[in-house]
């Protein structure tokens, strides 16, 4: 049995004798550039909106973290968390949960 995949190798062949155009290549490489910083400026400022909001709504960025780490401490569940089931990953038996068989 052959380990060699054949579709690799038509593509690879087409590869070689067909190339792209260089213009093509170019194009593609220019909006990469142009998506990755797009994506960095919103990494960078977006946040920034959000404060921006907070504080022109009256609140300040300190209060939200407060609010937030009071929230849900770790480590902890929600309270909207389900209970985990018998058996399910994680659940510990309780002591009125014996098995009496």
């Amino acid at each position: 049995m052959s380990t060699t995949n054949s579709f690799k190798q038509i593509m690879e062949e087409d590869a070689l004798m067909f190339p792209p155009p260089p213009e093509i290549e170019e194009h593609v490489l220019g909006t990469l550039q142009i998506l990755t910083m797009m994506g960095q400026a919103m990494e960078l400022y977006i946040p920034k909106v959000f404060e921006m909001f907070i504080l022109t709504l009256g609140g300040t960025v300190n209060e939200l973290d407060q609010a937030v780490k009071n929230e849900i401490t770790e480590g902890t569940p929600g309270p909207d968390a389900d209970s985990p089931t018998p058996g399910m990953a994680g659940s510990l038996p309780h002591d009125d949960d014996e098995l009496t068989h």
